[in-house]
């Protein structure tokens, strides 16, 4: 990985936004935004921000190999820093089996590259737990919708949560994100259009702490996932 990420205590981090569809919305937003496998590697490099690029779920055909080949290009490009966003989804998609087997390839690739992993994972957080010992860089789970015997499993197994706008409506998350200790936390904000500094002051209010103490942990952890697994 070519991109080397630092933490100066002297100065406030931007606020990270582990997984969006759109660009920063603002100056202080570091932003890793989906793209996708059929992506352009070329337009790739011009883009001023970070990006993640995988085999969604939805989109992953039965012969996948063709979507490996153009993910594999893409996913040599400075400025894709994660492989996803990819994983099992048992609602939509192919068969389980189809989909297993792309993960697999896309966790082959992750190692060989050395980048992490951003998974979407729909009815199947138990069925990650069986890939985890495979996963040679760090993985977060993204868009966390589950319970705390889930996000306990996770945790357990490597997994780091990143938790999306549900967390601002929804109690019963709120309840659970209190719970996980700070250093297995991300925010995101997705799909949706809030601004990340929203999910920031929300969590911050939630775990009662300064807003400037969830940022620059959450950052503490980007550093670290995004840094450390140089060295192995």
């Amino acid at each position: 990985m070519e991109i080397c990420f630092q933490f100066n205590p002297l100065t406030l981090p931007p606020f990270i936004n582990l997984h969006s569809h759109r660009k920063p919305q603002s100056d202080v937003e570091f932003v890793i935004r989906n793209a996708y496998h059929f992506m352009d590697e070329e337009k790739v490099y011009e883009l001023p921000y970070s990006v993640s690029a995988g085999i969604h779920p939805w989109q992953l055909k039965e012969d996948f190999s063709l979507q490996i080949n153009q993910l594999t290009k893409l996913a040599s490009c400075k400025n894709v820093i994660a492989i996803g966003e990819c994983g099992l989804d048992r609602i939509k998609g192919p068969s389980i089996e189809i989909q297993i087997d792309a993960l697999r390839a896309q966790i082959a690739l992750a190692n060989r590259v050395n980048k992490p992993m951003i998974l979407h994972l729909v009815k199947s957080y138990s069925d990650i737990l069986a890939f985890a010992h495979l996963m040679k860089t760090p993985w977060i789970v993204h868009g966390f919708k589950g319970n705390s015997i889930e996000a306990e499993n996770l945790i357990k197994k490597g997994a780091r949560l990143s938790f999306g706008p549900r967390l601002l409506i929804d109690e019963t998350m709120q309840a659970l994100f209190t719970s996980i200790p700070l250093e297995f936390i991300y925010l995101e904000t997705d799909t949706k259009r809030v601004l990340i500094d929203e999910m920031y002051r929300k969590a911050a209010l939630l775990r009662n702490l300064e807003i400037d103490d969830l940022r620059t942990g959450i950052w503490l952890n980007f550093v670290r996932d995004f840094n450390s697994h140089e060295t192995r």
